[in-house]
């Protein structure tokens, strides 16, 4: 199958393009700056080019003859207009310009914060309720593309993944650009405190984890989908300070602060992918893992 991937060059999305061109598919792997990591043009089955969610245009050369799309690239503006521009009305010009390359598959790549307001365990079929401009673009794009699958016939997947995290899957890959396992590493390294938030932590996932889903996807018949993409277990980020102390044999102190989040987290039902795909993932042999690297790295 031959794919083109928007958002390659990131870290969610330079794991999935090499995931999927292992996998034996020819990958058309795109970017703003489709050179940004180098090595990716060494991967057997991946081809690297320019496609930007603020040119429409550029688009052209990428679609024709592919069988499929995989959109992860974010646009964003710090205005909410800006941001519906950038990321959902730039989305459905990608989706346009798709179904005019004779595209018949799109996966997309939502998020959680599609979900917005949160119960005690949140499904894909709850209605979204957005509480920031981010997750209402998202739901906004998820919606379009429902239509839009409906109208031309197309297959369409909605993914919304959480925290995800990892190694670069190349030399000069990205990383997760949320700094928060860095610092924490970092403290515990050099024997100081380390500040947390009680109750605060996630269904971490790990990049590797999630390409699998999208892999999966891609010969997934019903349509349209919607799917978490997240591990089984909730680990607080003491425990991630805790691996690290364990790690580097270093005690160091945990400060606190409470900010009333509740002593039962909110989780993500995450049955689908493994009724659907067989996948469940565990995440805590792959969190210690990514703290080693993370304790390992320059500082």
């Amino acid at each position: 199958m031959r794919i083109a991937i928007t958002g390659a060059t990131g870290f969610i999305g330079s794991n999935v393009a090499f995931r999927l061109a292992r996998a034996g598919h020819q990958i058309v792997a795109t970017g703003r700056d489709h050179h940004k990591v180098p090595a990716l043009a060494a991967v057997p089955g991946l081809t690297l080019a320019r496609g930007d969610l603020r040119d429409p245009s550029s688009w052209d050369a990428v679609l024709p003859g592919c069988d499929a799309l995989v959109h992860i690239a974010l646009g964003w503006g710090d205005e909410p207009v800006d941001m519906l521009h950038a990321d959902t009305e730039a989305s459905l010009r990608l989706f346009d310009a798709a179904r005019r390359a004779g595209v018949r598959t799109i996966i997309y790549t939502s998020s959680t914060a599609a979900c917005g307001e949160m119960a005690a365990l949140n499904r894909e079929d709850m209605v979204p309720r957005p509480t920031d401009f981010y997750g209402a673009t998202k739901a906004a794009t998820e919606a379009y593309l429902r239509g839009f699958g409906h109208k031309y016939g197309l297959n369409v997947h909605i993914i919304r993944p959480g925290y995800i995290f990892g190694e670069p899957v190349v030399e000069g890959g990205r990383v997760q650009a949320d700094t928060r396992f860095r610092t924490i590493c970092q403290a515990v390294r050099t024997g100081l405190p380390v500040n947390l938030v009680k109750y605060d932590g996630t269904q971490f996932l790990h990049a590797q984890d999630i390409a699998e889903v999208y892999l999966r996807l891609l010969d997934h018949k019903p349509s349209p989908t919607l799917h978490y993409a997240l591990a089984r277990d909730w680990v607080g980020w003491d425990e991630i300070a805790r691996m690290a102390m364990q790690e580097t044999g270093q005690q160091v102190d945990l400060v606190i602060e409470d900010r009333d989040y509740g002593a039962e987290p909110f989780l993500f039902d995450v049955s689908s992918i493994e009724r659907d795909f067989g996948l469940s993932f565990a995440n805590r042999d792959r969190l210690r893992g990514h703290v080693r690297w993370e304790l390992a790295r320059p500082a």
